[in-house]
């Protein structure tokens, strides 16, 4: 437990760090290291590091795409899209022998959710006059939501949710992290408000913030599943005590695109 406190304050302290430096390229380039990472252990825990020209163009489109969304390159995010996929079925073609269409479709699915989802973060940004509140709310969305759900089961939790795929994951805690969402993410809607003047619809937070947590439970289990299947207990050790990127950020996968396409149909700050 200490080794994973420690882990978390020197994550969080850098994570500060990054959001301070949002309006610089230290922001985008922080975003395409954890897909870069994410990208490797999801292919390491799918098996299909071999497919070396895939993965390459896996990591290239992981690397450019948050700078290209940064600096809103619509035109180069495209081609950049049909080059790195070109690259990835071509050889699936050429070097059909020895690689399975299984694999080439694996990476390409990976590389297009890992990539996408992360980048959406930049895109935030440039959502009225708030997007460093909004990339907060879209992070905490899914950690706040999970760490409730944690405290909820750990105290109140008797019946399991997904036994075979989560075994520690309770119906009491799936509710307790969507209350628990709803009241940080009303909480810094206030102080927010009362800090810059903005005003909130906090209907509409309530919904988003409901809604986020329910699908960050859908990224999480999702990953778990892939780690079950494959006889996994952690993506990676990059965090002592928490595992690898994909094992913190399995539910911001989710999280982060519904909450900008909500965002994006009505803003929670105005005026």
């Amino acid at each position: 437990m200490k080794v994973r406190i420690i882990s978390g304050v020197v994550g969080a302290i850098l994570a500060v760090g990054i959001l301070l430096l949002y309006r610089t390229f230290v922001f985008p380039l922080a975003i395409a290291a954890l897909i870069c990472i994410a990208l490797f252990e999801l292919f390491r825990a799918g098996k299909c590091l071999h497919c070396r020209i895939s993965v390459g163009a896996a990591f290239v489109y992981g690397a450019a795409l948050p700078f290209l969304t940064y600096y809103e390159n619509t035109a180069a995010i495209t081609a950049v899209t049909l080059l790195c996929l070109t690259g990835i079925f071509a050889e699936m073609v050429l070097l059909h022998q020895r690689t399975k269409y299984q694999d080439s479709l694996y990476i390409a699915a990976v590389m297009l959710l890992v990539s996408g989802s992360l980048s959406t973060l930049p895109k935030l940004l440039y959502i009225g006059s708030y997007g460093l509140a909004y990339v907060i709310l879209a992070l905490c969305s899914a950690w706040i939501s999970d760490t409730g759900a944690y405290f909820a089961g750990t105290f109140f939790g008797k019946h399991k949710l997904c036994p075979e795929i989560s075994p520690k994951k309770t119906v009491e805690g799936f509710f307790g992290g969507i209350v628990t969402d709803i009241v940080i993410m009303t909480v810094f809607s206030l102080i927010y408000s009362l800090v810059t003047g903005v005003h909130v619809h906090y209907w509409w937070l309530i919904f988003t913030a409901a809604v986020c947590s329910v699908i960050s439970v859908l990224g999480d289990l999702s990953a778990s599943i892939l780690k079950r299947q494959q006889g996994l207990k952690d993506y990676g050790n990059i965090m002592p005590g928490h595992g690898g990127v994909m094992d913190r950020f399995d539910s911001v996968l989710f999280t982060v695109p519904a909450f900008y396409a909500l965002e994006c149909m009505f803003p929670i700050f105005f005026g």
